[in-house]
């Protein structure tokens, strides 16, 4: 068994496209970071279906600052190799970090894509996302536990993103291997995201400039 990850720049062709005609892809996309195996073995167990393949959406920071013998340097005071090479151990990290998940797809026989998108804001590139590609299907993580939600104000990236995405797109809310149930996080219906439906066509395509696709895989 083998697979590849490929990181496609902007001027190559991705496997997934913003479908003018207000197509909707029935692809159930799972967002994963350092330690998200339960979430995906979740997904696996609970929406997976004949036919349908996995997208794992990973969203990694920008570089901002490379650590150092000395401390955490800005790019600016580092050569252009030095930065380069900083650039390719995060992203052979990625790799690394992602081939557990696909390993994961693989011995379960299904099929598996990943979108790599740099973003210091989780949760509004989710819901970026969803508008863009037509996503119906979402599940993501959360930290925080049941209890912990039923008593302490405010949101995660996950409650966040359940809240405010659109209706066509369902997300679902994983905490220690059991789905968090909507009622706990209350969908606002019949209304639209400022922040994530109403998108010109430059704004799609600088949102689509930021990601990276991969290939398929075996």
């Amino acid at each position: 068994m083998s697979w590849e990850i490929e990181e496609i720049g902007e001027d190559s062709k991705s496997e997934v496209s913003n479908k003018d005609g207000g197509g909707i892809t029935n692809d159930v996309y799972v967002a994963v970071g350092k330690n998200d195996l339960h979430v995906l073995q979740w997904a696996l167990d609970h929406v997976i279906s004949p036919g349908i393949r996995i997208c794992l959406v990973h969203i990694f920071p920008p570089i901002t600052y490379i650590p150092s013998p000395v401390g955490k340097l800005s790019k600016s005071q580092l050569s252009r190799e030095q930065v380069q090479a900083y650039i390719n151990q995060e992203s052979n990290r990625r790799k690394n970090l992602l081939e557990k998940y696909i390993r994961l797809c693989n011995d379960a026989k299904v099929p598996v894509d990943t979108v790599l998108v740099e973003s210091k804001s989780p949760a509004k590139t989710l819901l970026d996302l969803i508008a863009v590609v037509n996503v119906t299907s979402l599940v993501i993580g959360t930290k925080r536990s049941l209890s912990t939600i039923r008593v302490k104000k405010g949101h995660g990236v996950g409650e966040y993103v359940q809240k405010n995405a659109p209706d066509f797109c369902q997300v679902k809310v994983v905490s220690e291997g059991k789905e968090i149930k909507n009622e706990h996080v209350v969908q606002v219906k019949g209304s639209s995201n400022p922040t994530s439906l109403v998108r010109s066509k430059q704004s799609d395509r600088n949102f689509f400039e930021c990601m990276c696709f991969s290939g398929k895989f075996n």
